[in-house]
């Protein structure tokens, strides 16, 4: 979740549930749920946070066939087909693959490799 959202959410009087991998941790399978989650350790297999946000952290490193979130906010490394409302990939991001977005942005210094296709609307 970027500051902003951070701060948003606080002055609503929101609480969000942010789940973690840590750095340490490498899992394989297929990840779904119902709050926010960091991913700081290595990930492979789908991931399915249609409604919530997804952080991969600077030093994490995921795999995935299908990425599905509202928010995704790239720091580390992805390789995948991506479908979120919006994609921020950070100085520090480097993706491989495909993005269906509403709205992307991409930080000077990321670096990035595959197709970006705007959608005027997120179906989760």
């Amino acid at each position: 979740m970027s500051p902003d959202d951070k701060k948003i959410n606080q002055e609503a009087g929101l609480t969000r549930v942010v789940s973690r991998l840590g750095q340490t941790v490498t899992l394989e399978g297929k990840l779904n749920g119902h709050e926010d989650l960091e991913i700081q350790g290595t990930f492979s297999g789908p991931i399915d946070l249609a409604l919530h946000d997804l952080t991969i952290g600077k030093t994490a490193s995921v795999k995935s066939e299908q990425v599905r979130a509202k928010n995704l906010f790239l720091y580390g490394q992805l390789e995948g087909k991506v479908r979120a409302e919006r994609v921020v990939i950070s100085d520090t991001g480097r993706f491989t693959g495909d993005i269906v977005a509403c709205k992307i942005s991409v930080q000077n210094g990321a670096k990035f490799k595959g197709t970006i296709k705007i959608s005027k609307d997120y179906q989760p």
